[in-house]
């Protein structure tokens, strides 16, 4: 029977071309200090450093799906400063105002029971503020700010055009995948990277399953993948 199992499982990553992941060894460029690492987020070291070296390796526009409060987003713009390439870049974070507002949402999407994390408590939903207005903030502070456009909503509802480069941070399990995929096929050029954050050996066979996509490294829980269009 577990035979039979392994047999189904080899052929099912056969025909969607379903590679085990790639692991970073060692830590991308581990003698650089990021600004971005001294801004509250679920974002390692690691991963800061490897969004950094997508960005600066490549080229076009960017969107990010889920800045929070701005750690993944200065890695990204510390990168396209760096590089002294001027390039499009806008970021999106739901404006929740609320743990009510919080728990509605996601309730619905992951289909059970979601916990508000305690950083959306201590520094968002108890200052009546917003996600986008603490990143805003907090990259000001860090001489970023003019390298990004913060909006708060819902990027698949609000924009309607095409990247080069995609980080997002709203594909933790199998429904948000499965809802949001086809979202970043509408939303990419051929040849888009993506770097999905949260990645696992579940979650990428499902990204794989539902695009045509190439794997190509995870770092941490940073998964990153080319578009084929």
């Amino acid at each position: 029977m577990k035979r039979s199992i392994k047999r189904i499982k080899h052929a099912v990553r056969e025909l969607v071309g379903y590679k085990r992941p790639i692991k970073a060894k060692s830590d991308p460029l581990p003698f650089k200090v990021l600004a971005a690492e001294g801004i509250t987020g679920w974002f390692s070291r690691r991963e800061c450093r490897r969004l950094y070296m997508t960005v600066a390796m490549s080229g076009g526009a960017i969107l990010e799906i889920g800045h929070f409060l701005g750690r993944s987003t200065a890695c990204i713009c510390e990168a396209i400063r760096d590089t002294r390439r001027p390039r499009t870049f806008r970021s999106y974070d739901l404006g929740f105002r609320s743990a009510e507002e919080f728990k509605a949402y996601y309730d619905r999407l992951h289909k059970t029971d979601v916990d508000v994390p305690p950083q959306y408590q201590q520094i968002v939903f108890s200052k009546n503020t917003t996600t986008t207005e603490v990143a805003t903030g907090n990259l000001r502070r860090l001489g970023l700010d003019s390298f990004v456009t913060l909006i708060s909503g819902d990027a698949f509802e609000l924009d309607r055009d095409t990247y080069d480069l995609i980080f997002c941070d709203a594909t933790h399990e199998p429904h948000e995948i499965e809802a949001n995929v086809p979202r970043l096929v509408a939303h990419s050029n051929p040849g888009c990277i993506w770097a999905l954050h949260d990645m696992n050996q579940v979650n990428i066979e499902r990204v794989l399953a539902l695009a045509n996509v190439e794997f190509c490294e995870l770092t941490g829980s940073l998964g990153t993948f080319m578009y084929r269009g």
